[in-house]
């Protein structure tokens, strides 16, 4: 079993506290979005992709390969419960989504498509439990969290509850966990419902709606440094989310700033595609363009 935050020890002293020696448990993906023993939050808007980037995620992490800026540490067993969308359709979409994966890579991906399965009942909770358990799965994905409970949304007491249940099976199986769920009318609440659930997850990721094929992201971690918002586009040929550009990966392997002369002559782009795609991070509040330096915006 993965080291996993500690959090569920009921008293600690501070003696216990100041000799604590262990590590922060190790990343699934990179930059704290998700630890090992942790739960991640996905939340965004109706029509906003959110499943399509969590099945990017999930085959991302079963591939153990990068994608959009997101760093996967090394291929773990996924298991995604869909209630949304029906078999076919999602079919189609990952054979889409999956058709550059090596054939090695496929048994690592599980999937199930519960149309409810309140996990605060002892029956389904007992039946997600042994799912889990006979996988060997090591990422369990919940899409979306409506379907997996059938609390009151605004009750603080009901989701606690139904973060216990998750909280449970992290424990007894080491596993991480992702949920996806809607956001309300304050998105700073990390999604519809009660706000004690921003109490509830280690880390979140907020989709914001953008223009045309692009979406915006925003993070909050609990245990380590909160990376910087940024935007992804979405290839609707490969149903897979990229950068928005490369300029913001190239400054940052050249420790976050660069002449712009520089970068034009080792941006693999033309000359114009490199000025617009400048023009467009500036725009966006990714970089800044001041006397000449390209800088990332920190």
């Amino acid at each position: 079993m993965p080291d996993i935050i500690p959090k569920h020890k009921s008293l600690w002293t501070l003696t216990e506290i100041l000799e604590d020696t262990s590590n922060l448990p190790e990343p699934i993906i990179k930059e704290g979005i998700l630890l090992n023993g942790t739960i991640l939050l996905i939340v965004g808007p109706a029509k906003s992709k959110k499943t399509f980037l969590t099945q990017n995620l999930a085959l991302s992490i079963a591939m153990g390969k990068d994608f959009a800026g997101f760093k996967i540490t090394k291929p773990k067993k996924v298991l995604y419960y869909l209630a949304e969308g029906g078999y076919y359709p999602n079919r189609e979409r990952l054979k889409k989504m999956a058709k550059n994966i090596p054939p090695d890579n496929t048994e690592n991906f599980l999937i199930d498509f519960p149309p409810y399965m309140p996990i605060n009942h002892p029956e389904s909770y007992d039946e997600i439990y042994k799912t889990i358990k006979e996988s060997d799965a090591e990422v369990v994905i919940f899409d979306p969290l409506i379907r997996f409970h059938d609390v009151d949304e605004n009750s603080a007491n009901g989701i606690s509850e139904v973060f216990s249940k998750i909280r449970q099976l992290i424990d007894k199986l080491g596993i991480s966990v992702i949920l996806v769920h809607h956001t309300g009318k304050v998105p700073s609440r990390a999604g519809r419902g009660s706000s004690v659930m921003i109490g509830e997850y280690d880390s979140c990721i907020t989709i914001h709606q953008a223009e045309a094929d692009y979406i915006g992201l925003s993070y909050s971690m609990r245990h380590v440094e909160t990376p910087p918002p940024n935007r992804i586009r979405f290839n609707p040929d490969t149903f897979w989310f990229e950068p928005e550009n490369g300029i913001v990966a190239l400054l940052e392997n050249s420790g976050g700033s660069l002449p712009k002369k520089e970068f034009i002559k080792v941006y693999e782009k033309s000359q114009p595609t490199a000025y617009r795609k400048i023009k467009q991070a500036v725009k966006g509040g990714h970089i800044k363009d001041e006397d000449g330096v390209l800088a990332l915006v920190r």
